[in-house]
């Protein structure tokens, strides 16, 4: 999927209804957290990850955003350090284009990343990660660097942004990660099956179900 003014223009102005704990990546900056220019290059990071996509033959929709992954990078499922780290956690297609946007020292590394990118042999041609809630939902009693379900009230409010990007992805094949996303696809319509999510442990049976529901097709998905 290339990169759409309109839709990305939604996805930046952040989620509909305000709720409470909610980091839009795109836009917020957090002293002590991102480095100056921050959100900018997040938006960069994105929109170059979805000229690299291209033309989506899949489209693999998670939960949210989690501060290990695209809070920082600014790409569902992808870790900075896996844009901007040393070798072995780059990806092999990443590079100078892509910036991280942390103060931590060594960079943000999600092990659901690393599951996933594993699981789709590191490539991202012809395979769109998203979010049911495209935005990063924190703790209120844990602070930002820390995860939460996205309130299913959150999630319905903002299903026009989803329903823009299914629009887009035109026949791409569409495979939810995660209960919530299946949710979310089934209130507008779309029946779609369940992987389980790699986060609590789940890394294995998320990476059997890639090749039991996709098989000798990841191939030509991915390629």
């Amino acid at each position: 999927m290339s990169a759409q003014p309109g839709l990305l223009r939604r996805l930046y102005l952040g989620p509909r209804g305000h709720p409470p704990a909610v980091a839009n990546p795109y836009r917020d900056e957090v002293s002590g957290l991102d480095r100056p220019g921050a959100a900018r290059r997040r938006r960069r990071n994105l929109e170059a990850y979805l000229e690299r996509v291209g033309p989506a033959r899949l489209l693999l929709l998670g939960e949210a955003l989690g501060f290990r992954g695209g809070r920082f990078s600014g790409i569902a499922f992808t870790s900075e350090r896996q844009l901007a780290g040393a070798s072995p956690w780059r990806l092999p297609w990443a590079g100078p284009r892509w910036a991280a946007t942390s103060l931590h020292p060594r960079l943000f590394q999600e092990p659901s990343a690393t599951i996933v990118w594993r699981a789709l042999g590191r490539e991202p041609s012809g395979v769109l990660l998203w979010n049911a809630f495209p935005w990063h939902p924190w703790g209120e009693t844990r602070g930002p660097l820390s995860n939460r379900r996205p309130a299913t009230g959150a999630v319905d409010a903002n299903l026009d942004l989803l329903a823009r990007v299914l629009e887009r992805c035109g026949g791409a094949e569409v495979v939810a990660v995660g209960r919530t996303a299946q949710r979310a696809l089934a209130r507008l319509g779309v029946s779609a099956p369940c992987l389980r999510h790699p986060a609590h442990g789940g890394g294995e049976r998320f990476s059997r179900g890639v090749r039991d529901l996709l098989g000798s097709r990841l191939g030509r998905v991915l390629y």
